[in-house]
């Protein structure tokens, strides 16, 4: 896991429309302890409860997928879980777009 940095998180309460001290708040505590899928269900629980907006809901996903990046890197996860036998090659059931 990535500890998200001070400078990351600003990023992202100040994308457009997203609430930034819902974002900061939520932010500084991803990965205390937990995981991914753990911090995305706080996420949805939360916005639910304090009826967040959608800007500011996707703020915080990109927060969490930057702060989990690394970690799946490092074990070489794929989105759908399904690993490939080619080396540094990862699998999905996406067709590769190169737009």
């Amino acid at each position: 896991m990535h500890t998200l940095s001070s400078i990351e998180i600003e990023e992202f309460a100040s994308r457009r429309g997203a609430h930034e001290k819902d974002v900061e708040s939520f932010l500084y505590t991803v990965g205390q302890p937990g995981t991914e899928e753990g911090a995305l269900l706080n996420l949805y629980y939360d916005a639910r409860l304090y009826d967040w907006n959608i800007s500011t809901v996707r703020a915080i996903e990109a927060g969490i997928q930057l702060a989990y990046a690394e970690k799946a890197a490092d074990l070489e996860a794929t989105y759908d879980g399904i690993s490939t036998p080619l080396p540094g090659a990862a699998y999905s059931f996406w067709p590769y777009s190169n737009r």
